[in-house]
């Protein structure tokens, strides 16, 4: 028996310091940004009605980015960019222009403007402020109008909570991210790795890509936060796609994620994962097709992580346990067995890394400045917490440090790094022993284990079934004889509820997934840290398939590689 426990040693990094001892360059951002918002909040908040909280979250992002095909270059781009979102909140904590308006699309507090790259308390910065803050109050006090109005002639809320929480003062600098980088070395890299695809004759596209952003972001606001975060990330991508003679598409790639070059692995090792890659699309491409099918099923662990962050993790965020136009499946489980015993989950966003592996969800403050806090959300399957922006909910009146937005959108609840721990644990060979266990105890013809995930989609909305759908890339179907073979055209649906209830095991062998999640709040980064679990049932699905068939036309390249495969 295993246990997460070298989990909770995890720390972490250093860095943060007072504003009065940031460095100049950030003080003198964040006093400009201070200044202009305590002289626009001194007027509007004597409006009728009033603007009763402002805040200016400015964004500095720095991108590089460079794509490779068939050994050469289609482009290698740097971009500068900054912008800042100007959010005004009119009314009172009670009742704002971010109530939900019943009946219509929901309304927004937020501007985004963009700002020079030369800002440092200029003028033209000074310009953008007074031009957005203007647009941002203007809007917010016609939608806290409509939102009056809405409430007088709808049904009342179920939830009758406080529009928004006031944060807390924080005064925080972080320590300025870099990343150092050899812009020609990695063009010369993916220009060698994206030549080495000529070889496979049964690839019919691919993609060979770096990308590297690193955002600085300072948040201040009518409270008297002045809060400065910083973040780099660079990534990886290796991937090969191949579409079969029935329509279905096939892919197989490889992420790589750092925060500094020392964290990707060797061109060698890249090479490698691509032979890899290859041979398991060629695989695929002669793989049968899945019928329709319930039974045994073990989620390796990164797809594990993938599947809990789409079908569990959207559906604990504290705004859809408020709102009436979402299904809310566990706002009134609190307290109550929502997943099988032997698991419990939590999301701490200040978790920097696992195991050398550096988590895409770290963060020490959210977009509305509070505090990164590490939130235990179901502990040995009893549902205890939900994911909190500064939007109340009943039962839960302040935020956790989960409000979170890329930049142009408005905050709500998101995750961070979220974290699956099994109260027991077993060797990954003895789980895939129990999965040919429960295979002849269903008297099922086989069960199946799925190797990786692309992603999957769940829904929550009142007018759509309680249900998700997962896209698997690599599956192996399972024989109660131990033998095994790939697959292809599996789907996985279901609902929550029921397939939660059904894990009854889990691997000590634990995997990071880091992504980027899309919802109302744009993209953000994501982790999910988890074991290989066995579901006693699940149901599968065939995929859809494209109508058009593969390329008529050989690859151009194969002439000169007949023989290689």
């Amino acid at each position: 028996m295993k246990k997460l426990l070298f989990l909770l040693v995890l720390c972490v990094g250093g860095g943060f310091v007072s504003a009065a001892e940031c460095p100049a360059e950030q003080d003198t951002l964040l006093s400009a940004l201070s200044a202009q918002l305590r002289r626009n909040f001194k007027t509007l908040k004597k409006l009728r009605p009033p603007v009763y909280y402002m805040s200016y979250q400015l964004y500095e992002t720095s991108a590089f980015q460079a794509n490779a095909k068939a050994g050469a270059l289609q482009f290698s781009i740097t971009d500068d960019s900054g912008a800042v979102d100007i959010s005004a909140r009119v009314g009172s904590v009670h009742t704002d222009n971010t109530h939900e308006l019943k009946g219509t699309y929901t309304n927004t507090d937020l501007v985004s403007v963009q700002v020079p790259l030369a800002r440092r308390d200029s003028l033209a910065l000074r310009n953008a402020l007074w031009r957005g803050t203007q647009a941002a109050v203007e809007n917010a006090q016609q939608e806290y109008n409509r939102v009056l109005s809405n409430k007088q002639v709808s049904a009342e809320n179920m939830d009758t909570s406080d529009d928004f929480a006031l944060p807390q003062k924080n005064i925080f600098c972080q320590e300025e991210k870099t990343f150092e980088y050899n812009r020609a070395e990695i063009e010369e890299r993916l220009k060698r790795l994206s030549l080495q695809g000529e070889k496979y004759d049964f690839v019919d596209d691919s993609a060979f890509a770096f990308r590297l952003e690193r955002i600085n972001t300072y948040f201040v606001d009518s409270v008297g936060n002045r809060i400065f975060t910083s973040r780099a990330f660079g990534r990886y991508i290796l991937s090969v796609q191949a579409r079969n003679p029935d329509g279905m598409d096939l892919e197989r790639n490889m992420i790589y994620d750092g925060v500094k070059a020392e964290d990707f692995p060797t061109e060698e090792t890249m090479a490698a994962d691509l032979e890899r890659m290859a041979q398991e699309l060629k695989a695929l491409k002669n793989a049968p097709v899945v019928e329709p099918f319930t039974g045994p099923v073990i989620l390796k662990n990164r797809a594990s992580g993938v599947f809990f962050h789409e079908i569990l993790g959207h559906r604990l965020e504290g705004h859809r346990q408020k709102s009436d136009t979402f299904g809310q499946t566990f706002t009134k489980k609190v307290g109550a067995q929502i997943v099988s015993p032997i698991l419990s989950v939590s999301d701490n966003p200040r978790w920097e890394e696992f195991n050398g592996i550096p988590l895409r969800g770290f963060y020490l403050f959210d977009d509305e400045g509070n505090p990164a806090e590490n939130v235990p959300l179901i502990e040995k399957g009893v549902l205890k917490n939900f994911l909190m922006s500064a939007s109340p909910i009943q039962n839960f009146s302040k935020s956790n440090g989960h409000g979170r937005k890329s930049a142009g959108y408005r905050v709500v609840a998101r995750m961070g790094n979220t974290v699956i721990t099994p109260q027991e644990s077993m060797p990954y060979a003895q789980l895939e022993q129990k999965l040919l266990e429960e295979i002849k105890r269903q008297g099922k013809p086989y069960g199946l284990i799925i190797e990786d995930i692309s992603g999957g989609f769940t829904m929550t909305d009142t007018s759509a079934p309680q249900s998700f759908k997962v896209n698997p890339l690599l599956v192996y179907r399972v024989y109660p004889d131990g033998r095994k073979e790939v697959v292809r055209g599996v789907d996985l649906v279901g609902t929550p509820l029921a397939s939660f209830s059904k894990v009854i095991a889990a691997g000590d062998d634990y995997a990071v997934f880091n992504g980027s999640c899309g919802a109302e709040s744009g993209w953000v980064p994501v982790s999910a840290v988890s074991p290989s679990i066995l579901v006693a049932e699940m149901e599968v699905e065939k995929v859809a398939k494209s109508p058009s068939k593969p390329p008529i036309l050989r690859p151009p390249y194969t002439e000169n590689h007949k023989g290689k495969k």
